[in-house]
């Protein structure tokens, strides 16, 4: 259940027109939209009421929301996971959900309201070259981001990833298991790097354990193993498998050395050397958007 407006998150109305317009209330922000909205930006949910679908609802939060949560938002609504519903064991996010959008779909509707005067719309041109569709969990959308933000905007500028994509199983590997896809977690295709970040939601040593009934501890064991079997089976397909915990980026220092670790894989699998690459992310300058923007990113996001 959505909860109630308040004066610090009042409900956000659009109406057609001034004359529309609620009058001045702290609970309610009305906003006068009398630009043409492409597609199908509402969603009807009684006669009388419609609200904003995700694409509107993107731009919408661009008006009041920093870039870096703004990214974190957009990867939330083109993923398979999301923080809108609480999970029952405590306010975890809830996993394995549909997308309720895409990227190309945010892309198309900002696009074509490019010079509309319409709040929220700059920032949310801005935000859409970095989003990318199908991540499985905050963390990941938080390491994505990371190594896909060019280096101007904190991140490694390492290019577009594929997030948990769909990749055949070859023909002569195929008698070794009754999978036909694998599913790597953040691909660099030409290379062929997966990075593959493990979660330590459930693990014994953060204290969640025990709070778990036993069919959910058994399903917890059994992905895992599963996990494992996977990561094998893309190394042998010949995908160099690279595995990140949240260790490896919860400070600034920690991500830079693992900067440096994947720049040393990319070294070995392209046979080119990262030389400019290290000398543009290890200036003052670089150095401490990179640690901003990680900070930001972390910020009251779930581990």
């Amino acid at each position: 259940m959505p909860s109630a407006p308040t004066k610090r998150n009042p409900l956000s109305v659009i109406v057609p027109c001034a004359a529309l317009r609620i009058p001045r209330h702290d609970e309610i922000d009305s906003q006068v939209v009398s630009s043409f909205l492409p597609g199908k930006p509402f969603i009807r949910i009684s006669p009388e009421i419609c609200i904003a679908g995700p694409e509107l609802l993107f731009i919408d939060a661009a008006a009041t929301t920093p870039f870096p949560k703004l990214l974190l938002f957009g990867m939330e609504l083109c993923g398979s996971y999301t923080l809108r519903q609480s999970h029952p064991a405590g306010g975890r996010p809830v996993y394995q959900v549909e997308p309720v959008t895409s990227m190309q779909k945010i892309a198309d509707f900002v696009g074509a309201l490019k010079g509309a005067r319409l709040r929220g719309i700059t920032r949310a041109s801005r935000a859409v070259p970095f989003l990318m569709d199908h991540a499985a969990s905050p963390m990941e959308s938080v390491l994505a981001l990371m190594l896909r933000l060019p280096i101007v905007r904190g991140g490694l500028g390492l290019g577009l990833p594929k997030l948990n994509a769909d990749v055949p199983i070859g023909e002569e590997y195929q008698r070794f298991t009754v999978a036909r896809h694998v599913y790597p977690d953040i691909f660099f295709e030409e290379l062929p790097l997966d990075i593959e970040y493990e979660s330590e939601e459930f693990h014994p040593e953060m204290g969640d354990w025990d709070a778990l009934d036993p069919a959910s501890r058994d399903a917890i064991l059994g992905k895992t193993k599963k996990d494992k079997q996977r990561m094998r089976l893309i190394q042998t397909m010949g995908i160099r498998v690279f595995q990140v915990t949240f260790d490896d980026f919860k400070t600034s220092a920690s991500f830079d050395f693992l900067a440096e670790q994947l720049l040393k894989q990319i070294e070995d699998l392209s046979g080119k050397s990262q030389r400019r690459k290290r000398a543009q992310l290890n200036s003052t300058k670089a150095i401490l958007k990179r640690s901003s923007m990680l900070a930001s990113l972390l910020e009251g996001s779930p581990t």
